[in-house]
């Protein structure tokens, strides 16, 4: 009983700090709260990628920068890299595991079907293409995975890849940022990136708002 309350009690503090992180954007915060766990302060951070995943209820952007402000470039940079396939592979092995009904309940449905329609048109490669350019979130492309034929051995390669960008561009720019070596170079780059996930973001909602039209029943 006692560990059930000690686990619930960091429960609660996890998802405390995850709100305030979530609604006022404090990277400080999340930081502290993860080195506060010392030497387990990695796993920490990975837990949270990979619930960030598997929940998506909060982006991966504030992890990455924090690990790369806690951990140095090189431990940043393998420590997102490793916990967001990680995160990815979870997904995968949810729907691979508990089938479309689950999948359904924690991805929004029309976002799952695009992610579908998406995978049986181009085939897996598409995981590298979404990897670079985040048209549907990746969370959503790793369930709609776990629903098709692929195995493990087929998605993790993929996956491992196609998780590279993000993780290597988040921590390059803080450790610029940090080194007060962010050129001009670098700051395009950056808008570029970022000017690119609010497409991203349009394009998603343009498909959201076409596919309602299409389930929408027709009048007589």
């Amino acid at each position: 009983m006692g560990g059930i309350a000690f686990a619930c009690a960091h429960w609660s503090q996890v998802c405390a700090y995850l709100n305030s992180v979530m609604v006022h954007g404090n990277i400080d915060r999340l930081k502290s709260f993860i080195l506060s766990y010392g030497i387990w302060a990695p796993l920490i951070s990975a837990f949270l990628m990979v619930l960030q995943s598997v929940v998506l209820f909060l982006p991966a952007f504030p992890i990455f920068v924090v690990n790369a402000l806690a951990f140095g470039l090189p431990g940043g940079l393998l420590l997102s890299w490793g916990s967001a396939v990680l995160g990815s592979v979870s997904c995968f092995a949810i729907a691979k595991t508990l089938g479309r009904p689950v999948a359904q309940r924690l991805v929004n449905k029309i976002h799952l079907e695009t992610a579908d329609v998406a995978l049986k048109k181009y085939e897996k490669y598409i995981i590298l293409f979404f990897g670079f350019v985040p048209v549907v979130s990746f969370d959503v492309i790793s369930y709609a995975a776990g629903l098709t034929l692929l195995t493990y051995w087929e998605f993790i390669p993929l996956v491992s890849i196609a998780q590279i960008p993000s993780a290597l561009f988040y921590s390059l720019l803080v450790h610029k940022v940090n080194q007060r070596a962010l050129d001009a170079y670098w700051v395009v780059a950056a808008i570029l990136f970022f000017l690119l996930g609010i497409g991203s973001l349009t394009v998603r909602i343009y498909f959201r708002r076409r596919q309602r039209k299409e389930i929408a029943p027709t009048p007589f």
